[in-house]
């Protein structure tokens, strides 16, 4: 089988090569950089950069699966400038992946193309399954839904999408756990407004499985990749403060206030989405780190 890989270099696209790499796959990877040479001979680099238009077309040749991970990261100061950045560049990776599949008239077998929960409205009255019509109408639900969008454009060639609607992403090398980790170890750990916000989140490594699986088993459609147990954000602050044997000292920070110093960028850290993992569990995947402590003691061990 051969795959053709965007955003390759971050953090779920990193180990989601090196499980794909102890298979017998060919690996084409678009990265933004120029530097194309590859230590791996089953892995071949070829530039592109959706900002501008460009790509190379011949990545796509001979081409079963398509992993789309690419975007502008959600972290960063969100300026007018970074807005534009975060939708585009998800767009526009869609568009020139399109582009080159419509020209070269590949028969692609499936795209895969990440998503996220923050299309889901924040809310701790109900639970989404993947046909939610409780939508949210936040930047990052409008971002979400155009980034969906723009994949649809894909199935009138006959190409099987399948959307990843991805949770919170647990993992040692970065993401959201990180900056979590690093202020409890100094005593600065705490939690946004009430606590009482759902986080649905996922080991790193139940990801890229659950990724997998759904290639192998021909997935198609909306999936919710999350652990099939949330928690609050309170509950998750303590139970980390707990297995780093670093105590809690400094109080909530009131809602308001974060709302006034964050402004739009609030909904980062007052986020609630309580989603079901149920639709992938049906299909026969099974969670490897289905609670949280689990997951924690495994990542911070």
């Amino acid at each position: 089988m051969k795959f053709l890989i965007t955003g390759a270099s971050g953090l779920i696209g990193k180990k989601l090569l090196e499980k794909l790499l102890n298979k017998d796959v060919e690996i084409n990877i678009l990265t933004t950089s120029k530097n194309l040479k590859s230590n791996k001979k089953n892995i071949k680099k070829f530039y592109w950069n959706p900002e501008k238009g460009i790509i190379d077309s011949s990545s796509i040749l001979d081409v079963n699966v398509v992993i789309n991970l690419a975007g502008s990261p959600i972290a960063q100061l969100w300026t007018t400038k970074a807005k534009n950045s975060i939708l585009n560049s998800r767009i526009k990776s869609v568009e020139l992946l399109n582009k080159i599949i419509l020209e070269k008239n590949v028969k692609i077998k499936q795209f895969l193309c990440a998503s996220a929960i923050g299309i889901y409205k924040s809310s701790n009255n109900f639970k989404h399954h993947e046909n939610s019509k409780q939508t949210s109408k936040s930047f990052l639900g409008y971002t979400v839904k155009k980034w969906e969008d723009s994949c649809k454009e894909l199935s009138k060639n006959d190409i099987k999408i399948t959307f990843l609607r991805i949770g919170l992403v647990l993992s040692n090398e970065g993401g959201f756990l990180k900056p979590i980790i690093q202020s409890i170890k100094f005593y600065m750990g705490t939690w946004f407004g009430n606590g009482k916000n759902i986080y649905s989140w996922i080991h790193i490594d139940d990801l890229v499985n659950s990724i997998i699986f759904l290639i192998e088993n021909d997935c198609k459609g909306v999936y919710n990749l999350v652990a099939p147990n949330p928690v609050t954000s309170k509950q998750f602050t303590l139970s980390v403060s707990r297995i780093l044997e670093k105590k809690i000292i400094i109080p909530s920070i009131p809602q308001k206030i974060v709302e006034f110093f964050a402004g739009s960028m609030s909904e980062l850290l007052l986020f609630s989405q309580n989603v079901s993992s149920r639709k992938i569990e049906s299909k026969g995947f099974r969670f490897k780190y289905s609670n949280l402590n689990l997951a924690l003691k495994d990542l911070l061990k």
